[in-house]
């Protein structure tokens, strides 16, 4: 046998054993992460048995599966409105038809998890919140499906769905019951100069405290063609709203050539609507030479929570006197680091404890827990969320507003968990009324700024 036949004899067992050293390494690993995940579970289960009842049915109403069978077993003791709205139910028309005298069919009307079809939508006509089926972006839109039910929408919020198939043809064939302060905020609509001007007389230009009105549209072809156009039949409160879009071609030239019509600051004019004005628009061509430009003119608590901005130390120590310290605190794209907390003292706790973009710790939420607003950290995606983040401060978190915060991952809990979670609850000496929304107290917005950095 010459050398190279040794060496291939050598090395043929070595490649037999190989595949079996892989399949044992990954049977290891595979075992050490049901481990892991097992044990994670049992330390949810833990925690879900000690906070209190509503709390707990609550979480377990929005955020778990359930099959059919395990939603009987407690159907007088979950949160039916959140069980309305779970997504991650096997929904079915079995299974909506099994619990109809028991859900809460306004959140069932809006829920986009369901499956929906035109034959869903007319098995349960009589059920249907119409106002919600209106606005939910999931229903298989169609021209016949809105022709189909058409005394039964609620035309105002159809009118700002924007999932609807909009055409041309569709807006005229229904021209007298669009509601066209709501329409005017579509953005899918197949805008173009010939559109606004054919229904020009119909669109609602400034919008109210409930929609926006065409002039913030960012949807639309805006130029200065366009603007040169319309502008003839736009009053003060058009310029206004024009103030807040951030689709108009922003350029210094163009601030100073309507520099007298446009807002510049936070104007509220409507309960619950305010034009935050140019301060607040992130479409300008933002600079240190445009802040200085207009320094007098600006509202400084909008420019405070103004994401566009060339943030940076120099920025804010320059102007540091004008800032709304508040609004500052709550801006994302801010260069945050502990060394920026420490260097300027007029950060406020509320403001903070909203902001994903902060570097945020489990040591300063420990030294800090008593000042914190904890229904914003409980809605906080930046966070960095874990189980053990989740148990250290079980009894602080809004555990509704944890149940939607979408940078949470939980391990999946199984039928037998929820059943033991459950059991504690309801047969422990728990709650035994149904539990309603309602039972969530507010939370004290009353904040004191003694950082612990």
């Amino acid at each position: 046998m010459n050398e190279r036949e040794t060496g291939r004899t050598v090395l043929v067992p070595r490649a037999t054993n190989y595949p079996a050293q892989v399949d044992a390494a990954s049977r290891q690993l595979s075992i050490a992460a049901q481990l892991t995940e097992d044990l994670e579970r049992s330390r949810l289960v833990a925690i879900l048995k000690r906070i209190p009842t509503e709390e707990a049915v609550t979480f377990l109403s929005c955020k778990q599966l359930h099959n059919a069978d395990l939603i009987e077993r407690f159907a007088d003791h979950w949160v039916w409105p959140k069980l309305s709205e779970n997504t991650l139910l096997a929904w079915s028309p079995e299974l909506i038809e099994r619990f109809k005298v028991r859900w809460c069919w306004w959140s069932l009307s809006k829920n986009i998890a369901l499956p929906w079809s035109a034959e869903l939508i007319e098995h349960f006509a009589n059920y249907w919140e119409w106002n919600g089926l209106s606005d939910n972006i999931a229903l298989p839109w169609s021209a016949e499906l809105i022709e189909c039910h058409k005394n039964y929408w609620n035309w105002s919020w159809l009118s700002k769905n924007d999932a609807l198939p909009w055409t041309l043809e569709l807006i005229e064939r229904y021209v007298n019951v669009w509601d066209w302060g709501n329409i005017s905020q579509i953005k899918s609509l197949p805008w173009s100069i010939e559109i606004i001007e054919r229904f020009r007389d119909r669109w609602d230009w400034v919008g109210s405290e409930s929609f926006s009105g065409l002039a913030q549209n960012e949807a639309l072809p805006w130029s200065i063609e366009m603007i040169e156009r319309f502008e003839d039949g736009w009053d003060s409160w058009v310029w206004k709203t024009l103030s807040d879009n951030r689709a108009l071609p922003w350029s210094l030239d163009f601030i100073e050539c309507y520099e007298a019509r446009l807002e510049w600051g936070e104007l509220m004019i409507l309960p619950g609507r305010s034009w935050e004005g140019l301060s607040r628009n992130e479409g300008l061509p933002w600079s240190d030479a445009l802040i200085e430009r207009f320094e007098s003119r600006w509202s400084w608590k909008g420019i405070s929570g103004n994401r566009a901005l060339p943030w940076s130390e120099s920025l804010i120590e320059r102007f540091e006197d004008r800032w709304d310290w508040n609004t500052l605190s709550s801006n994302t794209s801010l260069p945050w680091s502990v060394e920026l907390m420490k260097r300027f003292g007029g950060w406020t706790v509320y403001g903070i404890s909203g902001n994903h973009a902060f570097p945020w710790t489990i040591e300063l939420l420990e030294r800090n827990a008593e000042h914190f607003d904890w229904a914003n950290l409980s809605s906080n995606a930046g966070l960095p969320w874990s189980l053990e983040l989740i148990e250290r401060f079980e009894d602080r978190w809004q555990w509704d507003l944890l149940s939607k915060n979408i940078s949470i991952h939980l391990p999946s809990l199984r039928e037998e968990d929820i059943v033991e979670i459950m059991e504690h609850h309801v047969l422990d000496g728990g709650s035994r009324a149904a539990l309603q929304l309602e039972q969530f107290a507010d939370v004290d917005a009353a904040m004191q700024n003694n950082w612990i950095l």
